[in-house]
């Protein structure tokens, strides 16, 4: 499951145009909820064995933009990360990573419950929000 996981991630960032991807998944119920990194930081150059490596991040549910995504079922698309309330700065602060803009997407079941959250984060070649692509005219 970690192979086609890692391949999710890789090819949403490609798709997305965003240089890192990561992927939480819920565990626990009622007051216990927590989201799990499954996948954090997956970049075009990440191996199947950086997966290993990786100690996994526990976000309380409802906290951060995560857990916010997670709780309220909603998008969100946030050019400048250090200018919204719900970002946690500690995450950069131990990775040595900066956030700029971030692009957070619930995952949802069959049921349209909302199991996971899907993160991109810093949009390659631009500043600002994830955008849709347009076409080339020929």
């Amino acid at each position: 499951a970690v192979v086609s996981t890692q391949s999710t991630g890789l090819n949403v960032g490609i798709l997305t145009n965003g240089d890192r991807c990561s992927l939480f998944l819920m565990i626990g119920s009622g007051d216990q909820r927590f989201l799990v990194s499954k996948l954090f930081d997956v970049t075009e150059s990440s191996q199947l064995a950086d997966m290993y490596e990786h100690k996994p991040i526990r976000i309380p549910y409802g906290k951060g933009i995560v857990g916010y995504v997670a709780e309220s079922g909603e998008t969100v698309n946030i050019p400048d990360a250090y200018q919204d309330d719900r970002f946690n700065k500690a995450i950069d602060m131990q990775t040595g990573f900066r956030t700029k803009s971030i692009l957070c997407m619930p995952v949802k079941n069959s049921k349209g419950e909302t199991v996971g959250v899907a993160q991109v984060i810093n949009k390659k070649d631009e500043e600002g929000p994830f955008t849709k692509k347009k076409k080339k005219k020929k």
